[in-house]
């Protein structure tokens, strides 16, 4: 199989071709034998199929129960082999999330104050003041979970120390201890606590991390601090710690610890009225604190726990960190005291141990068992070890990236040649939360490379070395379109939750995309505090939109996610991004159909084909209402994780280049994609051709706005352009965007032409032909200063660009509470304030070296363009006038900006909305500046060019911006970017739901 780690292109790609599936490396006079079928063993396919519900990570505390119940009564039914240590590893991942809740539940929303704020005295009690005051009101609710809390404990740790730190259980004690744990589970809970859904655990379902683990990291404790009179206090961080620290806590007991007590805590949240009470109490008897957690990114987290620890009175003697390390943060510590942190290294890793060639070859020779077969050899050499050498260099995102390894199988047979097999070993996760790779992997066979088996967290599947599929033409572009559609309705119709896991109130912690959503969308309701205010209801319209058939989706349809053999594609990858801690956590199949047309770069024809295939295939009917919302989705998803991908100091320069160009591309299709929307609900002019009236728009600034983190228009450009169609006026776009971005808004808006890249190239969409307007040497000048920037470490370029440049590099996300809302309030940025121009004196010192005398350049706030000096907007806007219209035709400009000052000084008039940035300038030249802003300027000005009187006829009717009989949150923000700001300020204050965001 061909996969790529974190999404990456395979290093190993262009090794050596094999023969197809099922064929192997031997003369052809050898054929006859017939080539080993990967097949699963019955009692997997029994034991995972029996564990369906898996599917869904997000349990409900009233589902973990009747799960780590029906564990318990299974495990008296069978013998002990596997199938009993998998059971009494879901227990034990059953009993950690029950916790994490139930310490959840019992800590309760607290003040959401920044974080400098909590750090000092006013701000530690104002928040402590808000605890107490909510615990007092819920006394009696949280007096009954305390009372189960305190009985279920112990019963859970008699059960970890004779599963799991005992090492080989007893059957007997095992089946005993479970059944107490099950009958103790039962008690009575709250009903509005039985209703919330638990949380995934990095560790166990990202992070190739197992139970073994933890008590590792205990032994290695131990080891180097071996007093057994010592008090321990156990701090597990939620929601990792919940399931280390009761480990741990059986763990240190079964050492001989006398004195051990545990807690969990939220560091964001603090420490509340019950964690605090017990923090003191330690403190004042000398306990020793050892905070636990998953493996730290920056140990930021960690700090803020030990920072809580010490306010509640421990001295930082008294401190220690235990937590497992990865190899891509082994130094996080380092400014700490030497013997402040006890670590596990990832080499030493349980998986790690599980992926050795003699691991390998006792759970392959289980697999391999045939009557036909004499022998089996793993080999960790030759091809697979260059393969392997590739998937171990370092990954853009380690913390979702899986443990994986090809394994090279050579099967002996009785007369016949050795057959060649290769095996990927890959880690997707631990128990139960892992099973779904294996139950996806059966269901979409045919779709996905064949598996053979899963134990102990680790899928085995056959590796098909083959290149990528944008290195193999044997697909047309209609054939994929249809497989990507099959294989979105295959998983519609086998992997169906049967309903939304992550639907209502309380679910928000795990709504991840939903949050990308509320966070994008409310940036149309004005300014950042009045956006803040919105987020709450906009969160909640977002979930009660819902999905008819809520499907465990793909969540990642690059196209490095498949590969090409003779029969057809297969889907690789096919099991981890949709749900989960990190995952964009969203159960609509419409998501992957978006991210299909996304990383496609499918056309209008072809979008339609993909969706019309989908729906006949699933039945899905109403996914048209859906897309746009999922295409706003994904587009901003894919931005985010580019951008986080290129803050990774570890990336070489390929790589970079790699994650900019997923970057643009969604920041293309985002824009493509608006305006096709928006396109839609405008009427179209009666006939496409050219009138004796010529209205030239700027885009950015005027028909577009930045509103969601890309440029869109509103609801009052749609009906600008609505009423220049129906009033005969030929409206063409005069802009720096790109020759490709112009084409496609004059298709999307039925536009007759456009200026492109700031007066360099002009587009006859009537004809459908266009011209360059600079000449061989700007040309030849430009390229050769892209060649040099190209080569300048951090700096990029948008590549749409033909016949100008547009350079930029990518900031750091900002840190700090100052810094960071200033670029949320930023009305400019494009993703989440990612990119921004380049230094102006590299510019100048590039320019100035080459010789480059007929370029100029300029900043905008997101980059840098630079253009030929002999042309420029109003240039282009008289060519585009002679040559496709007439040069008599009335040409009216508008625009906003110091670049759009040559397009009035031709026009016959000119306009400009108020937000203009050179107002006094453009009133030299004779334009008229309206009252109002953006779409809304642009819509005032329309109205006066078709009526000047200030009438109105019948065409000018609005035009259709909605759906009968469906609500369009995307339409709905549109309409609200144009609205005033008080409006909407008083209608959140009207709104109960706004309040939640001074809670955490």
């Amino acid at each position: 199989m061909h996969e790529s780690p974190a999404g990456a292109e395979e290093p190993g790609a262009a090794a050596k071709i094999h023969s197809p599936p099922y064929q192997t490396d031997i003369a052809a006079a050898d054929c006859a034998a017939e080539p080993t079928l990967f097949n699963t063993l019955p009692e997997e396919r029994d034991f995972y199929e029996a564990h369906a519900w898996c599917q869904n990570p997000f349990l409900t505390v009233r589902e973990a129960i009747d799960r780590l119940r029906e564990q318990a009564e299974r495990l008296k039914l069978e013998c002990c082999d596997w199938r009993t240590h998998e059971r009494a590893t879901n227990i034990f991942l059953l009993g950690g999330a029950l916790l994490n809740i139930v310490d959840e539940y019992l800590r309760g929303p607290t003040l959401r104050l920044p974080r400098r704020l909590v750090a000092n005295p006013l701000g530690r009690r104002s928040r402590l003041m808000a605890d107490k005051a909510r615990a007092a009101l819920r006394h009696k609710e949280l007096a009954e979970v305390v009372c189960w809390r305190e009985r279920w404990l112990p019963g859970f740790s008699d059960f970890l120390s004779v599963a799991i730190v005992n090492g080989a259980p007893d059957q007997m004690a095992l089946v005993g201890s479970a059944r107490r744990l099950a009958a103790l589970s039962g008690s009575a809970l709250p009903a509005g606590l039985r209703a919330q859904r638990i949380g995934v655990p990095s560790p166990f379902r990202r992070m190739d991390l197992s139970q073994f683990d933890v008590i590792a990291l205990g032994r290695r404790f131990v080891a180097r601090f071996p007093d057994r009179s010592q008090a321990i206090l156990l701090v597990g961080l939620r929601t990792s710690g919940s399931y280390f620290a009761p480990l741990l806590y059986s763990f240190l007991r079964m050492e001989g610890f006398s004195t051990v007590s545990m807690l969990t805590l939220q560091p964001d949240k603090g420490a509340g009225p019950l964690e605090r009470r017990e923090l003191e109490r330690c403190a004042k008897q000398g306990y020793l604190a050892l905070v636990v957690d998953d493996p730290p990114l920056t140990g930021g987290t960690l700090i803020l726990a030990f920072d809580i620890a010490r306010n509640a009175g421990f001295a930082p003697t008294r401190l220690k960190a235990l937590v497992p390390v990865h190899s891509e943060k082994r130094d996080w510590h380092k400014p700490l005291p030497d013997d402040f942190v006890v670590s596990l290294q990832e080499e030493d890793w349980y998986k790690r141990q599980q992926l050795t060639p003699e691991a390998a070859w006792r759970r392959l020779s289980e697999y391999f068992q045939n009557g036909r077969l004499i022998s089996v050899d793993v080999v960790d050499q030759g091809e697979a070890g260059q393969i392997n050498a590739g998937l171990g260099k370092s990954a853009k995102d380690w913390r979702g990236t899986r443990l994986k390894r090809i394994f090279e199988v050579r099967l002996g047979r009785f007369a016949a040649q050795d057959e060649v097999r290769f095996v990927l070993a890959k880690s997707v996760g631990w128990g139960w939360l892992g099973y779904h790779a294996f139950l996806a992997g059966q269901r979409l066979a045919g779709l996905v490379p064949p598996i053979l088996g899963l134990r102990d967290g680790i899928l085995y599947m056959e590796w098909i070395p083959r290149p990528p599929i944008d290195q193999v033409d044997n697909q047309g572009r209609d054939k994929k379109v249809e497989l990507y559609a099959n294989y979105v309705s295959a998983r519609v119709l086998h992997l169906s939750l049967g309903h939304d896991p992550l639907r209502g109130e309380g679910q928000q912690r795990h709504q991840n995309g939903i949050r990308m959503l509320e966070k994008a969308l409310c940036r149309a309701y004005g300014g950042f505090a009045i956006g803040a205010l919105v987020q709450p209801r906009l969160a909640r319209d977002l979930r009660e939109q819902g999905c008819p058939v809520p499907t465990l989706i793909d969540g990642k349809m690059d196209e490095a996610e498949w590969i090409a053999r003779p029969q057809g594609l297969l889907k690789t990858d096919y099991e981890h991004h949709g749900l989960g801690k990190a995952e964009v956590n969203v159960v609509d199949p419409a998501y992957d159909l978006a991210d299909t047309i996304l990383q496609m770069s499918l056309s209008a024809e072809e979008e339609n084909r993909l969706v019309r295939r989908y729906t006949r295939e699933s039945g899905d009917a109403e996914v048209n209402q859906r897309l746009m919302m999922n295409k706003l989705l994904a587009g901003l998803w894919t931005m985010a994780r580019a951008a986080n991908e290129l803050s990774v100091n570890s990336l070489s320069v390929d790589e970079q280049l790699v994650s900019h160009q997923r970057f643009m591309r969604a920041w293309n299709f985002l824009t493509v994609h608006a305006a096709r929307y928006c396109g839609a609900h405008c009427r179209p002019p009666a006939e496409l051709r050219w009138h004796t009236s010529l209205v030239a728009l700027d885009i950015d600034g005027v028909l577009d706005r930045r509103l969601f983190g890309f440029p869109v228009t509103t609801h009052a450009g749609i009906e600008a352009l609505s009423l220049l169609h129906a009033h005969d006026f030929s409206t063409v776009v005069n802009t720096a965007r790109s020759v490709s971005e112009v084409k496609d808004y004059c298709q999307a808006y039925s536009l007759s032409g456009g200026v492109a890249e700031y007066g360099s190239y002009i587009w006859d969409a009537v004809r459908q032909i266009g011209r360059v307007l600079i000449t061989p040497e700007a040309l030849r000048q430009l390229d050769e200063l892209k060649q040099q920037l190209r080569r300048l470490p951090g700096v990029f370029l948008d590549d749409r660009h033909e016949y100008s440049i547009r350079a930029f590099t990518y900031q750091d996300k900002a840190s700090g509470l100052l810094p960071s809302l200033v670029r949320s309030a930023r009305s400019f940025e494009i993703g989440d304030g990612s990119v921004a121009p380049l230094p102006t004196v590299i510019v100048q010192h590039l320019m100035a070296c080459l010789n480059l005398n007929l370029l100029q350049f300029h900043h905008t706030m997101i980059d840098t363009t630079i253009i030929a000096k002999e042309v420029n907007k109003g240039t282009g806007l008289v060519a585009l006038r002679d040559w496709a219209s007439a040069p008599a035709s009335e040409t009216v400009a508008i625009g906003d900006s110091e670049q759009d000052l040559s397009m009035f000084r031709v026009a016959s008039r000119c306009f400009a909305p108020a937000n203009i940035d050179c107002a006094a300038k453009a009133r030299l030249l004779g334009c008229h500046i309206v009252g109002l802003p953006n779409q809304l300027g642009l819509l005032d000005i329309v109205r006066a060019l078709a009526h000047p009187d200030g009438g109105r006829c019948d065409r000018c009717a609005p035009g259709e911006t909605g759906k009968p009989g469906s609500r369009d949150l995307f339409m709905e923000a549109l309409n609200a970017a144009d609205a005033r700001w008080p409006k909407h300020l008083l209608r959140a204050l009207c709104d109960t739901s706004t309040f939640g965001i001074l809670v955490r």
